[in-house]
């Protein structure tokens, strides 16, 4: 029997999931399984999945009905006693999945371990390493007050817990796996590790960057709402089956991807520059200028980097 099973959504990700998979199998000393859940993919995904010849993937049929529907049907297959996502346009880092599951076997007191994560933009350039904490630490009663820190497909998660929290939740068309860590939280202690878990992949294609605003800001404040509702009352709306009716489709989708990861290796160059790396500094400074030439504040920006003499200077 596996003793990891991860669980990849996938729909229309036909350029990225054999990356994806191959991030996962690329694990030799922990015995998984790789579960696909084809959600009614229109591209040739499920052709590029058939052709990978490793015995540990299973396919499983999506009935198209959302992300959280789609992990709910991956975890009804699950053979393994831990628990894992990775969506079909991202990666794992080396080593990942033998590092989380050697620290639960060490501390049988957690229910689930996260970690940080990291950005690479379409073609698999490294972006950014996301500011989710220095130093690890129990973070188990940060959750039960609301607060999320990390992404989801950072955490290994005890299959009991998972179980106990009934997976995801469907009405969540987006912030699901908010949703998902809270009511972990609230089942078990979770631990985070200072590490770099996670490989999110931005691109105009994904759900964050695709679906309008109202939808997206609606979807986080409630599950955050219900958290606290839970912790007050011990049930919150839509377990009792009264939740607040969504915002119907449309608006503005003011995620731009390439603002995103201007905006984000501009960071990074002034932190590199803070530490005297000057020529690093530039090198992403001008990586930068790339995804939105026309930015007058951002060519400012990158000629103050070239012209400011590093303070510890």
């Amino acid at each position: 029997m596996p003793l990891v099973s991860i669980i990849i959504p996938m729909y229309n990700a036909e350029f990225f999931i054999k990356e994806a998979l191959g991030s996962l199998l690329g694990e030799k000393h922990i015995p998984i399984e790789a579960i696909v859940v084809n959600d009614k993919s229109t591209d040739n995904s499920l052709g590029k999945v058939i052709s990978i010849k490793d015995s540990r993937i299973r396919i499983v049929n999506g009935e198209g009905r959302g992300i959280a529907a789609c992990f709910n049907m991956g975890l009804s297959y699950v053979r393994g006693d831990i628990v894992m996502r990775c969506d079909a346009d991202d990666m794992y880092p080396l080593g990942r999945i033998k590092r989380q599951v050697d620290w639960l076997n060490k501390h049988p007191a957690f229910g689930a371990i996260c970690g940080g994560f990291s950005t690479i933009d379409i073609r698999g350039g490294d972006i950014s390493l996301l500011a989710t904490g220095d130093e690890s630490a129990e973070i188990t009663d940060e959750l039960r007050h609301g607060t999320t820190r990390t992404s989801y497909c950072t955490f290994a998660v005890k299959k009991e817990v998972l179980k106990t929290v009934k997976g995801m939740r469907e009405y969540f068309i987006t912030a699901e796996d908010i949703d998902c860590q809270l009511r972990i939280g609230e089942n078990c202690r979770v631990w985070f590790e200072a590490t770099n878990n996670y490989i999110y992949r931005l691109h105009q294609d994904s759900i964050t960057h695709s679906q309008p605003d109202i939808e997206r800001i609606f979807f986080e404040k409630i599950a955050r709402q219900f958290q606290e509702q839970r912790s007050q009352c011990g049930y919150d709306a839509l377990q009792k089956g009264i939740p607040p009716v969504p915002p119907k489709g449309g608006g503005n989708v003011t995620k731009s991807v390439s603002k995103q990861i201007q905006g984000m290796l501009l960071g990074n160059a002034w932190q590199e520059h803070a530490k005297g790396n000057r020529v690093v500094a530039i090198k992403l400074g001008f990586r930068s200028l790339l995804y939105t030439p026309l930015s007058l504040k951002h060519w400012r920006s990158f000629v103050a980097i070239l012209l400011k003499r590093p303070e510890r200077y």
